[in-house]
């Protein structure tokens, strides 16, 4: 079932409304540190990311094209933000360009990582070394960190008596 006021949920979540060139109507976004970005400043974030890693693996565009399945011409229009990038090709290119695409959210969206800039980098920064931990030490600090989490939670129910 539906909730029955939408308001009140745009209000608890933070929503704000605006406008895009994409939509008629206005839409409802969650503002950043950095504002709302428009989904054009998203696909920009995204194409520039797109770019730099397939410079930074020394591959070409016909390269990319190849692995993406793609005629070169086609897969530019992802490095030029012409083509709008879906959720499975976005992990497509992240499996090709050997990234995680929690890097590309972060650079479009790094307000879901933090309340500034600093401490969205710093979140990714920690993201990415659990990512890459061996998986025993990875499991290892899952124990230490859900064993304080309890503690925590444990001590804010002393408090409360």
């Amino acid at each position: 079932m539906a909730i029955k006021d939408v308001q009140t949920y745009i209000d608890e979540h933070g929503l704000v409304e605006t406008s895009d060139d994409e939509s008629e109507k206005p839409i409802y976004r969650k503002p950043g540190f950095e504002g709302v970005k428009t989904f054009n400043e998203m696909e920009q974030a995204f194409s520039r990311f797109i770019r730099e890693r397939r410079d930074a693996n020394r591959l070409n565009r016909a390269q990319m094209g190849m692995m993406v399945g793609l005629h070169e011409t086609i897969f530019a229009r992802y490095e030029r933000a012409f083509s709008k990038l879906q959720a499975t090709r976005l992990i497509h290119l992240c499996e090709i360009l050997d990234c995680s695409p929690i890097e590309m959210l972060h650079v479009a969206a790094p307000h879901f990582f933090g309340g500034s800039r600093h401490e969205a980098d710093d979140k990714l920064k920690l993201i990415m070394r659990i990512l890459n931990m061996p998986p025993a030490t990875a499991s290892n600090l899952l124990n230490l960190v859900e064993g304080l989490v309890r503690d925590s939670t444990h001590g804010d129910r002393q408090k409360e008596r």
